[in-house]
């Protein structure tokens, strides 16, 4: 075989593994979206503390892993172990008080309970006096109807002087008796009257009392209060991994005074991870939920992941900057905007453990599944 014919042959089979090549380019791009406007994404955990202090103590490195709960670093808590101590304080200030009340109400009722006894006993003492008074005037006209009779009987001259002076006796002796017993009866109702005055005024003072413990109360339940928000406030002096992950971006020493709600580490998280692909939305009017995808990681060339599509934004990528665009201003100018697609990765893979958020990556989307 020449030469000539051998280029020929060469050339015939170069064209013709060109074209079966570029079909098959073809045909996987109908069946396929990619993009390399795609990277590795996952959560980054600030690390903030509740409360301000200075920092006494760190017990984790730069990039080391650690667990949900680990403590971190410890801040200084004198000051907050002081709180504590005063809320405490308060709190059995307030019992004190408290019980103090409680006692008083009780001598108050037990006031009270007496008042009331001695206002029935004046009350009898009242019902005695008035039957004594009933009986005197019994008496008293019993020993007037005598005298008078008497009387007669002496005009008459048919009785002794000394019997009418006898009956004239025994009218005064009555007379006097019923001026006795009307003297103990209004003895007696001033006594009641003495004893109610005197049981409203406890009562009025127990009432007084008992408004105290309720405001006593009330000061007990808010020193409860601070004594609880004393020690949540110690507690956050131990500042403690909120998730489990690599803590990285360290940007604390001991010694440094920290504020509260400021950051001073992150925590990035390795059992979440998935991709951010920025499709064109010239690409998504065939991309679904659900479809396969194969993800082309740019630091392990040769290893691929498989995962399928999440979701989509629910705006472009532009609409989130800080500037988004304005087509109403100025000249416009059409541009081909980028929708993210949030790519849900499988866990089982060896490589999954060695993703890093932020790592470049290529995705291809089949359309077909």
């Amino acid at each position: 075989m020449d030469k000539k014919t051998l280029f020929r042959v060469g050339g015939v089979l170069i064209l013709a593994v060109a074209l079966f090549f570029g079909y098959s380019e073809f045909r996987y791009l109908q069946r396929h979206e990619t993009t390399d406007d795609a990277q590795i994404d996952g959560d980054v955990n600030p690390v903030i503390p509740k409360v301000g202090g200075y920092v006494k103590e760190i017990r984790f490195k730069d990039n080391q892993f650690v667990k949900e709960g680990d403590t971190l670093f410890v801040l200084d808590d004198a000051d907050y172990k002081i709180r504590v101590a005063q809320a405490d304080a308060a709190l059995q200030s307030a019992m004190a008080s408290d019980r103090v009340s409680r006692s008083q109400v009780n001598v108050a009722l037990a006031t009270v309970q007496s008042s009331q006894a001695s206002v029935q006993t004046a009350r009898d003492q009242v019902a005695t006096a008035q039957a004594n008074v009933v009986a005197a005037q019994a008496r008293a006209r019993r020993a007037n109807q005598d005298f008078e009779r008497y009387s007669r009987l002496l005009a008459e001259k048919t009785v002794p002087q000394q019997q009418f002076d006898a009956t004239q006796a025994e009218r005064d002796a009555a007379q006097a008796q019923l001026l006795a017993a009307q003297a103990q009866l209004r003895t007696a109702q001033s006594q009641v009257n003495a004893a109610g005055t005197q049981t409203g005024v406890t009562s009025s003072q127990s009432r007084a009392t008992q408004g105290q413990i309720s405001v006593a109360q009330a000061v007990i339940k808010q020193r409860k209060t601070d004594l609880d928000l004393a020690n949540l406030q110690l507690s956050y002096t131990i500042v403690r991994a909120p998730v489990s992950g690599v803590v990285s971006k360290r940007s604390v020493q001991i010694g440094q005074l920290v504020q509260a709600g400021q950051a001073v580490c992150s925590v990035v998280g390795n059992s979440n991870l998935w991709v951010t692909a920025n499709f064109k939305e010239t690409q998504l009017h065939q991309m679904q939920p659900g479809q396969t995808v194969e993800v082309d990681v740019d630091a392990f060339e040769g290893e691929k992941l498989k995962g399928h599509v999440g979701s989509f934004a629910g705006a472009t990528g532009a609409k989130f900057s800080l500037l988004p665009p304005d087509n109403a201003t100025g000249n416009y100018v059409k541009v081909v905007q980028r929708v993210p697609v949030r790519i849900e990765l499988e866990k089982n893979s060896q490589l999954y453990a060695k993703l890093r958020p932020g790592m470049s990556v290529t995705v291809a989307v089949d359309l077909q599944k």
